[in-house]
């Protein structure tokens, strides 16, 4: 009796041990079935380029809405919504330019051309850039002087506060242009008329008066190279003493360089000037000093146009001026436009001198 109450004690407890066995072989098998099919979290991010993270910031839907009210503000004229969807510079079909320049190029074509229409037609494919900026590419359908084009074109949305905006604007026609031209570009190139300015001034502060005077680039304006330059479109502001590097001013057909005198006292002499360019009344206004034998932006370039340059031209009065008191802070005039009103403003602003 007692051998038989063994022997089924035994048996009892070996099938105890087998089924726990098993059961623990099961889980380690599920365990490994999962690890294998599921990488880490950290390896799945990198493998998609952190596609989820950026994913929480860039929403396909908002994106191809965004692209949709550029569209319908080009083909409403609606200036306010355009105004509002820009960030301040834009890269504008290959050139950087002020917004309020931009709107003033597109207030200029829609009455150019009333019968203006445009139209997105296939996808409108979205790439993420970085966190902070995407692009959008399409086919923009344009419809101008009764005829029908496609440009396979792209906007950049940046990331500004709160909200996305329009920091570049483009096609890919454009683009293969100004390639084209990129590669004939050198600095050697014949300039074209020469701008003297009255006077002289010690420039680099070594006791000694120089001149100074204005080489614009040439410029066609023929129906094969309508608003093209030999080269760059750049001027070169020269100077009598040789000692002294060039001023280039990118994107520039012309100007008046204006003198204004030892603004901060400290033996030099400040030169701005008003880039001309071949459309719009918007330029940025841009005042350089010698530092060290190199040339540098006095204050931050700010926007004027050409009807505060017109009134300062007619007034005498310089566009910059020291703050009685308050050593190396300046005033200086300016043009804005105004999104609320939909109208050209002037304005004052005090800023800070940028060198030492």
């Amino acid at each position: 009796m007692k051998n038989k109450l063994f022997t089924i004690v035994t048996l009892l407890l070996g099938l105890v041990i087998a089924w726990s066995c098993s059961s623990k072989n099961e889980n380690e098998s599920q365990n490994n079935k999962t690890n294998t099919s599921e990488p880490n979290t950290e390896t799945k991010s990198a493998d998609n380029n952190s596609y989820e993270t950026k994913n929480n910031l860039v929403n396909e839907t908002d994106f191809t809405a965004l692209v949709g009210k550029w569209f319908d503000a080009h083909n409403a004229r609606d200036i306010s919504t355009l105004a509002n969807i820009y960030t301040q510079t834009i890269m504008f079909y290959g050139t950087p330019i002020d917004k309020n320049e931009c709107i003033e190029n597109k207030l200029t074509f829609f009455k150019k051309n009333p019968d203006f229409k445009q139209e997105v037609t296939g996808e409108i494919t979205i790439e993420n850039i970085s966190a902070d900026e995407v692009k959008c590419s399409f086919n923009k359908k344009v419809t101008l002087n009764g005829q029908t084009t496609d440009y396979p074109s792209y906007l950049h949305f940046r990331k500004a506060g709160d909200d996305w905006k329009i920091s570049v604007e483009s096609d890919l026609v454009t683009d293969q242009n100004l390639a084209k031209r990129a590669e004939k570009k050198h600095l050697t190139q014949e300039m074209g008329a020469r701008e003297d300015v009255p006077g002289t001034y010690d420039f680099n502060g070594d006791g000694k008066k120089e001149s100074c005077y204005l080489l614009e680039p040439i410029k066609y304006n023929d129906e094969e190279r309508f608003m093209e330059c030999e080269g760059e479109c750049m001027c070169l502001i020269m100077f009598s003493d040789s000692n002294i590097p060039p001023i280039e001013i990118e994107n520039c057909i012309g100007g008046n360089p204006k003198i204004y005198g030892d603004l901060d006292g400290n033996g030099t002499i400040e030169i701005g000037i008003w880039p001309w360019w071949w459309t719009s009344c918007w330029h940025t206004f841009y005042i350089y000093t010698l530092v060290n034998d190199k040339w540098e932006y006095f204050v931050e370039p700010f926007t004027a146009h050409c009807i505060l340059m017109e009134d300062l031209e007619e007034s005498g009065e310089p566009i910059i001026k020291a703050v009685e008191g308050k050593k190396d802070m300046f005033r200086i005039r300016f043009s804005y436009y105004d999104e609320v009103e939909e109208e050209l403003k002037e304005g004052t602003e005090i800023v800070r001198k940028l060198t030492k």
